[in-house]
């Protein structure tokens, strides 16, 4: 079997590539090891407005949970903090499979519950995982969208990330209304934050820590639970359950390895701090599939970089710098979080 590309991932990022790329024509291959497009939820699926201006067929009605406007920080010593912060929480199942139904509407083709193995001399290796059967393909490019521990990543000539934020996260039924983001730092949350992200009558509750404060990142959910609940913000309902990784090095370069590109999570183009990454899982796929179809790869890297090198730079410098200790919040939280100003000095 031959392809003109084949994308590992079938996340935003991959599914927007593989959407732009069928559509302009090329013959192209989508692979992932799940079992449904979307599925397991592992993330708080806040999306910024801006990428409805760019993708207005990614929203349909039932892909949105709900609109936010601001988001909303409360600290240990007492201050709240409010930024403009105007999005959507998705609904990711849906989501998520809608972009990848666009793609295949444009002739892409998807294979699910096909894990990436290696390359292979002029061959790539593929896995079905429920028989084992090994797949022989060739592809003339490889787009790698296959998350923060991405196999592509690792076996493409490059560096890849090996630091990560741990996340743990409840579904929850949300008792008082709001149309923000909601974001507490806390001492118990040590270097990152919990967050209440609004979904209609529901909420997504979680945690980010740095591992390497070795906690047990349940322990630390369980205990922001219990004190937004005593605050009124939530009843004992849970309905879903999660967590995940969240790469917190910044870019991996080269982001253009050769014949392969490294798409969202993959390359590192989440941001270290906040955790954000499924607007710029979709810029960058939208990235790799214009460099693609010109012919011109390496204007992925030079746009990739020119558009999120610096900030995401800055931030995983900030990371390392003042994130490993957790001693003087009110010195720490303003230098490393984008409400405050000292953030940008």
């Amino acid at each position: 079997m031959k392809y003109d590309v084949l994308v590992v991932g079938a996340g935003p990022g991959g599914a927007t590539a593989s959407y732009l790329l069928a559509k302009a024509g090329a013959k192209v291959l989508t692979v992932d090891f799940k079992r449904e497009v979307g599925s397991p939820v592992q993330c708080a699926e806040f999306l910024p407005v801006q990428i409805s201006y760019s993708f207005p067929e990614y929203f349909p009605e039932d892909s949105v949970a709900q609109r936010v406007v601001d988001m909303v920080h409360f600290t240990p010593w007492g201050e709240v903090v409010s930024i403009p912060s105007e999005g959507f929480i998705l609904n990711r199942r849906v989501f998520d499979k809608n972009i990848m139904e666009l793609a295949c509407r444009e002739g892409a083709r998807l294979m699910l519950r096909t894990r990436f193995l290696s390359f292979n001399g002029e061959h790539i290796l593929l896995e079905k995982i429920d028989t084992r059967e090994v797949i022989r393909l060739k592809a003339d490019i490889v787009v790698g969208a296959d998350g923060s521990r991405s196999k592509v990543a690792k076996l493409s000539r490059g560096s890849y990330t090996r630091n990560f934020l741990t996340t743990a996260q409840y579904t929850v039924n949300l008792l008082r209304s709001t149309q923000d983001l909601v974001i507490y730092f806390r001492d118990y949350i040590p270097g990152g934050y919990g967050w209440i992200f609004p979904k209609g009558d529901w909420a997504n509750v979680g945690v980010g820590i740095d591992p390497d404060y070795e906690l047990n990142v349940m322990h630390i959910l369980k205990r922001f639970l219990e004190e937004v609940r005593a605050e009124g913000w939530i009843g004992k309902e849970v309905v879903y359950r999660t967590g995940g990784w969240i790469p917190a090095e910044g870019i991996r370069e080269p982001a253009v390895r050769g014949n392969v590109l490294l798409v969202g999570d993959a390359g590192g183009f989440c941001h270290p701090i906040t955790g954000g990454g499924i607007a710029n899982a979709i810029i960058t796929g939208k990235m790799a599939a214009q460099a693609i179809l010109s012919g011109e790869l390496q204007d992925y890297e030079e746009e990739s970089l020119d558009t999120f090198g610096d900030s995401l730079r800055r931030a995983a410098q900030k990371r390392l710098k003042y994130m490993k200790r957790w001693d003087n919040l009110k010195d720490i939280i303003p230098k490393t979080w984008i409400a405050f100003d000292e953030y940008w000095k």
